[in-house]
């Protein structure tokens, strides 16, 4: 049994709040006088909070009324205000800034003020969406039949959000989320029997194209050919470059002390200076590195499985 219903449907109409006071907020944006850059936006500033502020109540609002028909009445409802000013204050001057750069740096108007309209619309959908994740977490904890909570994630989503897809977190961990994140929790209950939608229950039914636009065309293909999803990914964020097999290869240091993946099958490692753990000698080679390398399909899978990508 997946999340229920309801935990999916929540989310999605989450991210269609955001969406929508992004499209408005980016609308007041984009209304300004390019002669008169300033001013204008100054002058417009105050409705584009007010509709950031109107999308996050509507967010923080949703969230008592989802979780009485979910888990029932709690302890106490949901303060959807007070959620709304945890987020903290609106960096409203903040395009502007960013437009005021590019324009210092050469770049034209129009473009300027389209890198602000980015900025805001990133700012607006993080604002709603933390505004409703906070309510939502408050209002699980005053329901004593509610001991954790499950991540929801919908595709198509960053390759972060899609490794941590239904992960189960007790209400210490705070929810790890970047900009424009819109994913939601569930509450988990004692002998509640529905199973979460996994990453690799994600990637199926992601299509070809949105498979190499989170994960690149090696990624990709490396999941296809049966690599452990969070091994791809995470291994990015150690990229770096090493001289192996006579030229410059991509490697990365994820997983490569004695208690990562790659690091348990190897016999050598060396002290890095101001590293914590000694990290195998051998470097551990990225997905794309491993097809470039790779003779034929069978080559490739052998460098997957010695790279700790394949189990």
């Amino acid at each position: 049994m997946t999340p229920p219903v309801t935990a999916q449907q929540h989310q999605e109409q989450r991210a269609a709040q955001a969406a929508a006071a992004a499209a408005a907020v980016r609308a007041v944006w984009s209304g300004v006088d390019e002669e008169h850059l300033e001013a204008s936006w100054l002058a417009r500033a105050p409705l584009a909070a007010e509709l950031i502020r109107a999308g996050q109540l509507a967010a923080a609002s949703s969230a008592e009324p989802w979780l009485a028909g979910e888990v029932g009445e709690g302890e106490g409802s949901v303060n959807a205000g007070a959620a709304v000013a945890a987020t903290g204050d609106l960096p409203l001057l903040y395009p502007l800034l960013i437009a005021f750069n590019r324009l210092r740096r050469g770049f034209s108007t129009a473009l300027s003020i389209v890198s602000g309209a980015a900025f805001l619309e990133m700012v607006t959908r993080s604002l709603i969406a933390d505004a409703g994740r906070i309510a939502d977490m408050a209002g699980m904890i005053a329901r004593p039949r509610v001991v954790s909570y499950v991540r929801v994630v919908e595709a198509p989503a960053c390759a972060r959000c899609i490794v941590l897809a239904g992960r189960e977190y007790s209400f210490s961990e705070g929810f790890l989320r970047h900009p424009r994140c819109d994913c939601t929790m569930a509450p988990k209950r004692p002998g509640d029997l529905w199973v979460p939608d996994l990453p690799e229950d994600l990637a199926t039914r992601m299509s070809p194209e949105q498979l190499r636009r989170t994960f690149g065309a090696a990624g990709a293909q490396a999941i296809a050919d049966g690599a452990d999803l969070a091994q791809v990914v995470n291994a990015r964020r150690g990229m770096n470059t090493a001289t192996r097999y006579r030229r410059t290869v991509q490697t990365t240091g994820e997983g490569t002390t004695r208690r990562g993946l790659y690091g348990a099958r190897r016999t050598k490692f060396q002290k890095v200076p101001g590293a914590r753990y000694a990290r195998a000698s051998a470097p551990r080679l990225m997905p794309e590195e491993i097809y470039r390398l790779a003779d034929d399909r069978e080559h490739a899978l052998r460098l997957l499985r010695r790279n700790g990508y394949l189990f």
